[in-house]
């Protein structure tokens, strides 16, 4: 008896001793050159379960629009998108315990004169400034019901001219020069906009050239010309480059209308970040403001800031621009941005982010802007653009470049982008010169009738350019999967590139998997493949990553 428990225990110690082998023999199989086991790999598994796929992109109920896997797919519900709740200032409430700040205060000096972390409610009506307030670390500035915080002075002294008006204004010596306007519109750095009843004026670059709704200013001769007779109207000029500027942290403004602000290119009405020197506010929360009419961003923030529920409309440039870490942007409605002539090859749109780790962009509806809607340029990694709509805008619908790993899933974009700029531009999810450490995952997302479908594109020798402080910028570690793409006569899919790139060798890891399609016609080439346009089935002859599981729908 003794002799059987003895062998029996010999026994299972050698079993024991071959699974350990085995085990250790997996490890090293699978194990990098330090030792460690590599990531997860989609590429080597693209046909697993619809279920794994949605854990890979963080969503545990919606599995993405129309996904090729079977048919209760089929019928998957399109994405929530845009703001989840009511926005703008009517959902703050006009609620405020703190200071009372009245429309003819001194509210740099009630701040001044107050320790830092005081609340400040602005009462309703129109407090005006000139230059920006300075706010304290922690200090809170919200408006009450109807509170308008507004950077113009009022034009008065109108005298008749010719066929126009003109009146003394408040012009600097000299226009201004920052940014890169189209060639169409010379004039994009003038930042002293004129409105007639809250009306932003057409600016005309000559005195001969004004007529109804348009304005000239003179700087020489600090004249204002307009076309439209200013009797019994109110006539303002954009004065001030901010309206709240500093690089203190954990500021807060709230539930205000912001508005008529001359800010130049690259500069917000609400800004905490500074240039020169490099200086930033971290954790700002700019939350359910009505931003409007600046002629350079509406909203500038940096690490850990929040920017959610507000309505950012008609800014010159851009409506919001991020720095930093952990910033996130939410349930904002976001249009109308990049009027003032600002060229969106250099930088106009709706959003950008430059030199960002782990932003969030998120059921934000971003429409009609003049330049990319959502747009990530320079050095970021760890994006996740999710549930956002995006459509209509004069550029790419989420433009991924020069940066690093990122999620882009259940989005619904939709009419972006510009027929005329030709080749492969302006997709509506459009990865360009970028490529994941890890992955950039493209998936569960609606993409129809842009210019172009979803697009790696490599352009412009750019592997080296700054930042790259996470490494070359290569399109490679791209996976775009359960995305429902439709495209009519002229709209391409796929990977291209302009100069010598590695997208498009195995070495480059990308791949395109369980997406639906539905083209018109169902015979046209709509995918892009190096230098090279190719329907359906020559897309899919190209092998395991060009849609093996991927489906038409006619």
């Amino acid at each position: 008896m003794v002799n059987r428990r003895g062998r029996a225990a010999a026994g299972l110690a050698v079993m024991l001793l071959v699974l350990g082998a085995v085990l250790v023999a997996v490890f090293v199989m699978r194990a990098g050159p330090g030792g460690h086991p590599d990531p997860p790999d989609p590429f080597r598994s693209l046909d697993r379960s619809r279920d794994d796929r949605a854990q890979t992109t963080g969503s545990a109920s919606v599995t993405g629009p129309a996904s090729a896997t079977g048919p209760a797919s089929a019928t998957a519900p399109e994405p929530a998108t845009g703001p989840a709740r009511v926005i703008g200032p009517a959902a703050d409430g006009g609620a405020c315990t703190g200071v009372d700040v009245g429309v003819d205060a001194d509210l740099q000096g009630m701040i001044d004169a107050h320790p830092p972390g005081t609340a400040f409610c602005l009462s309703p009506g129109v407090h005006r400034l000139v230059t920006p307030v300075v706010p304290r670390r922690g200090d809170a500035l919200v408006g009450r019901a109807g509170a308008v915080v507004r950077g113009s002075k009022v034009l008065s002294g109108w005298r008749p001219d010719g066929a126009a008006w003109s009146a003394p204004g408040f012009l600097p010596s000299g226009p201004g020069t920052s940014g890169q306007c189209r060639p169409d519109t010379p004039g994009c750095a003038r930042a002293e906009d004129v409105f007639l009843d809250g009306r932003r004026l057409a600016r005309v670059g000559e005195r001969s050239a004004v007529t109804g709704g348009t304005v000239y200013a003179d700087y020489a001769t600090n004249t204002v010309t307009v076309g439209s007779d200013p009797t019994g109207h109110l006539v303002e000029q954009a004065v001030a480059p901010s309206l709240v500027r500093a690089v203190v942290d954990d500021v807060t403004v709230a539930g205000l209308v912001l508005e008529q602000v001359a800010s130049p290119a690259q500069t917000a009405v609400v800004e905490a970040r500074q240039v020169s020197p490099p200086a930033s506010g971290s954790g700002w929360r700019v939350v359910n403001n009505e931003v409007r009419f600046g002629h350079g961003i509406g909203i500038g923030i940096a690490s850990r800031g929040t920017v959610s529920g507000n309505v950012i409309h008609d800014q010159g440039q851009l409506g919001f621009a991020v720095w930093g870490d952990g910033a996130t942007i939410s349930d904002n409605q976001v249009f109308a941005n990049g009027v003032a002539g600002y060229s969106s090859e250099w930088e106009a749109g709706g959003g950008k982010l430059w030199s960002t780790d782990g932003v969030t962009l998120a059921r934000n509806d971003v429409f009609g802007n003049v330049g990319p809607g959502l747009w990530a340029d320079g050095g970021n990694i760890r994006t996740t653009y999710r549930n956002n709509k995006v459509a209509d805008n004069r550029g790419a619908g989420i433009q991924h470049e020069i940066s690093y790993d990122a999620v882009i899933v259940h989005n619904v974009i939709s009419g972006n982008g510009r027929p005329d700029k030709g080749w492969a531009w302006d997709a509506g999810i459009q990865i360009q010169s970028s490529g994941g450490n890890e992955l950039i995952e493209v998936a569960h997302n609606i993409v129809r009738d842009n210019v172009n479908g979803i697009v790696l594109l490599d352009s412009g020798d750019r592997v080296a350019e700054q930042p790259a402080s996470h490494g070359p910028h290569i399109v490679r570690n791209v996976w775009v999967h359960d995305n429902t793409v439709a495209m009519r006569r002229g709209q391409l899919t796929g990977a291209v590139a302009d100069v010598p790139s590695q997208i498009f060798g195995p070495e480059a890891r990308v791949a395109f998997d369980h997406n639906t399609y539905r083209l018109d016609p169902a015979d046209g080439e709509f995918f892009a493949w190096q230098h090279k346009t190719l329907d359906w089935g020559a897309w899919r002859d190209l092998g395991a990553r060009h849609d093996p599981h991927g489906r038409l729908e006619r």
